[in-house]
């Protein structure tokens, strides 16, 4: 009898048998992440700590002075949202950004971003603050807080729409507040008006006079410059003679104070979060951020913030007020390796055991039909 051989083969049965535990196998690990914290999960979460007491402060202090919060504007009630206008606003804001940055674990992302840069305990940070993002500019200050930093801070008083533009409640109040309950240990050590050209451009007279006797009475050193450039000299020199002979390791923007960015397009040439090097050098216009990256030191832009708490985990207009150590900056939902590897040896396992008792199967039944047609005597021819 003439026989072709085939090669050993798994019956379809068992191969579909092996691809449901497969499936099952990845439904399991993909169902069951396991939740790992981030690196300096404990200094983020203290820093997330001092924003969230220094907001409960301003709370209290909004709420002392204006005897309410406004819900329509400030929903989560953290006490950091401005009004719409006022005679110290300098232009229009997103009041989107300002609901997006009164979250305490911004305070995280500071730390992140510190870290980043490679900043150690002792390091000079340049800080160029603006009333228009209160909240950033206490992120800023926690983080330096928990990590030792020596913060020197020259803040813009006026700010846009929602931001620290009540005269009632600037920056520069909230500063003091903060500093003298010891929530803070830093203060500005001088203040300009900020507004257009850094001179209060687009502020009405009265608005400017307001700005005047704010800087005044918060002790502030007045920056009055008498163009841009000169502010961005005087600005310079300050952090100069602040740092002691120190070279500053970092600068910090908040927002877009012309006094520290210049122009709009120089903000946005700079990444949100870290920049390590000046965008595109040769088309780079001037101002206090282009001459500190020209200079090497790391660049922290604080713009788009809705982007900012994207990329780390944290909500965009969050719709309740947020605890503390809570967003992807702290921790992120990971596979379970020892599950993934459990399960992937086990898979392997099991598909070897099916295959080979299913092969042995297919081959002890091929060597039987073999055996039984050699003991079968070849017919005979009839007569």
């Amino acid at each position: 009898m003439a026989m072709m051989w085939r090669p050993g083969r798994a019956s379809r049965g068992v191969l579909v048998l092996v691809a449901c535990i497969c499936v099952a196998g990845t439904l399991l690990v993909e169902q069951l992440p396991e939740k790992r914290r981030k690196k300096h999960y404990q200094t983020k979460k203290a820093a997330a700590q001092i924003m969230d007491a220094g907001m409960k402060a301003i709370h209290d202090q909004r709420l002392s002075i204006f005897g309410r919060i406004d819900p329509e504007r400030d929903p989560n009630g953290t006490g950091m949202i401005g009004s719409g206008l006022t005679p110290i606003t300098s232009k229009t804001g997103s009041l989107a950004a300002k609901q997006t940055a009164a979250n305490p674990n911004f305070a995280a992302i500071m730390v992140h971003l510190f870290k980043r840069a490679g900043l150690k305990p002792g390091d000079v940070v340049a800080m160029a603050f603006s009333g228009s993002f209160p909240a950033l500019n206490l992120a800023s200050l926690a983080a330096a807080e928990v990590l030792e930093l020596r913060p020197i801070i020259i803040s813009s008083t006026s700010a846009s729409r929602w931001g620290a533009n009540d005269p009632q409640l600037t920056w520069l109040d909230m500063e003091r507040l903060l500093y003298e309950k010891e929530i803070i240990h830093h203060r500005s050590v001088a203040a300009s008006l900020g507004g257009e050209r850094d001179r209060g451009g687009g502020i009405p007279p009265e608005g400017i006079q307001t700005l005047r006797d704010i800087i005044k009475r918060n002790g502030v050193e007045f920056l009055d410059a008498p163009s841009l450039e000169a502010s961005w000299d005087i600005r310079q020199n300050i952090y100069r003679e602040e740092a002691a002979g120190r070279p500053i390791a970092c600068y910090v923007n908040v927002g877009g104070g012309s006094g520290s960015v210049g122009s709009p397009l120089v903000k946005k040439m700079f990444k949100p979060g870290l920049n390590f090097s000046p965008p595109h050098p040769e088309r780079l216009r001037d101002s206090t951020m282009s001459r500190m990256s020209r200079a090497g030191v790391p660049v922290i832009n604080l713009i788009y913030i809705a982007r900012l708490a994207s990329r780390y985990g944290l909500p965009v207009q969050p719709t309740q007020r947020p605890e503390v150590a809570e967003g992807g900056i702290f921790a992120a939902e990971e596979y379970d390796l020892t599950l993934t590897w459990s399960v992937l040896i086990g898979l392997v396992l099991i598909t070897f055991l099916l295959l080979r008792m299913d092969l042995s199967h297919y081959f002890l039944r091929l060597r039987t039909n073999l055996q039984n047609d050699q003991s079968t005597p070849p017919p005979t021819d009839a007569k």
